[in-house]
């Protein structure tokens, strides 16, 4: 009996260390499985090159290819390191397939994109050579106006969030409230959209002093968003709402009073 019970103890310490070793194995292995590769053998190593053409309101990848062919007509049907289709990824994203030069991208997502298109043989095996796969790489940013463009962009906007149609309307629909435009969640969400989807991929060209406020503005107008939302609930009164708006606000300027502080002291 000691003995089975010193065995059960024995095989509970060991299975976890066992676990480990073969939780690498099955990682390694299931890799391996959905991301096959097939070799290149021939002297005539296939190569890619892609580049990104603006074709407004549109992109192209463009994709050079050598040593390689696309072959829609033979997909799944042969497993050769020469022929097949290019797959598209951007930002780590499976996009689609190319089967041409050229290839239209319709939407890229704000700031700096990795775009690559690896080399794959019909069967869906990545072309490689010395265990390396064949594939290019390049990034873009966009928007790709400057951080000052950027700025004057992002204002025009904000601008926009109460002179606009909608903006107006909404406007006219809170005066009849005796209320401001700027107690509206809709409006803060506006101007939110504007700092955020504009400014955001900036952030890198940004002083440390406008690096904070923007972290700081985008911030207060959440908690503001968010208490305006509840009023419009109906879970918080309007004076209520007011007063906790106000209290946000007030925190902007204390905080970036003591940044500002920051800064000077660790020039000193």
């Amino acid at each position: 009996m000691k003995k089975l019970l010193l065995l059960s103890v024995f095989t509970l310490i060991a299975c976890p260390v066992n676990s480990h070793d073969d939780n690498e194995a099955r990682i390694k292995f299931w890799k391996e499985y959905y991301n096959p590769k097939v070799e290149v053998t021939s002297n005539k190593v296939p190569s890619i090159d892609i580049s990104l053409i603006k074709n407004k309101p549109f992109y192209q990848v463009k994709t050079n290819i050598s040593n390689f062919s696309f072959t829609p007509e033979k997909n799944m049907k042969n497993n050769i390191p020469t022929e097949g289709y290019g797959k598209l990824y951007i930002n780590g994203e499976y996009v689609s397939r190319i089967y041409s030069e050229y290839h239209f991208v319709k939407i890229l997502p704000v700031g700096i994109n990795e775009i690559k298109v690896i080399l794959s043989s019909n069967l869906d095996h990545d072309v490689a050579y010395n265990g390396q796969v064949i594939s290019d790489t390049i990034t873009y940013q966009f928007p790709e106006y400057t951080f000052s463009e950027a700025r004057n962009k992002s204002y025009n906007q904000m601008i926009q969030c109460e002179f606009s149609e909608s903006g107006q309307a909404l406007l006219k629909e809170l005066k009849a409230n005796d209320m401001l435009i700027t107690e509206s969640s809709v409006h803060l969400k506006c101007r939110y959209d504007a700092r955020n989807d504009v400014l955001g991929p900036f952030t890198n060209k940004m002083t440390r002093l406008q690096r904070h406020y923007h972290k700081v503005t985008l911030e207060a107008l959440k908690k503001r968003i968010k208490v305006w939302k509840a009023f419009e609930a109906e879970k918080i009164s309007l004076e209520s709402a007011r007063l906790q708006n106000q209290k946000i606000e007030d925190e902007i300027d204390d905080l970036m009073q003591q940044k500002l502080e920051q800064l000077e002291s660790a020039q000193k």
